[in-house]
């Protein structure tokens, strides 16, 4: 996919754009952001940082997974079954990729500041909320 900024083109990484940009889905960026930042995370860790619904987190694990972006792998822990999720080195990639192009995007805005186009700040990464 190509985003146009004025005269300016960007070309996205495939894997984020549909996943990212086709269907914009803040749940799918959400979970690939919290996965960027540690090895692995279990399904009640993600629930609690993302505030997904358990069927909603799910549904976008699936979808990350059939793309390629992610590793699931499920195991029984005294005798409760114990969901991990890790981004796929293919997934790793492409979110690295998509926060390069984000941080491209922006220092052309703020280049353009002094020019016909009006800033709007863009809003900073978003702070992770543990619930106490």
């Amino acid at each position: 996919m190509v985003v146009r900024l004025h005269r300016n083109t960007v070309r996205l990484p495939a894997g984020i754009t549909v996943h990212l940009h086709r269907n914009p889905q803040p749940a799918r960026l959400a979970i690939l952001t919290v996965l960027c930042s540690c090895e692995s995370a279990d399904f009640v860790f993600l629930r609690r940082v993302t505030g997904l619904t358990k069927g909603n987190l799910s549904v976008q694990l699936v979808n990350l997974e059939q793309a390629g972006l992610v590793v699931i792998t499920k195991e029984i822990v005294e005798r409760k079954m114990r969901t991990t999720v890790k981004l796929s080195k293919h997934g790793t990639a492409e979110i690295e990729e998509y926060w390069q192009i984000m941080d491209a995007i922006r220092a052309r805005m703020g280049k353009r500041e002094g020019k016909h186009c009006v800033r709007y700040p863009l809003p900073a990464p978003a702070r992770l909320a543990f619930p106490r």
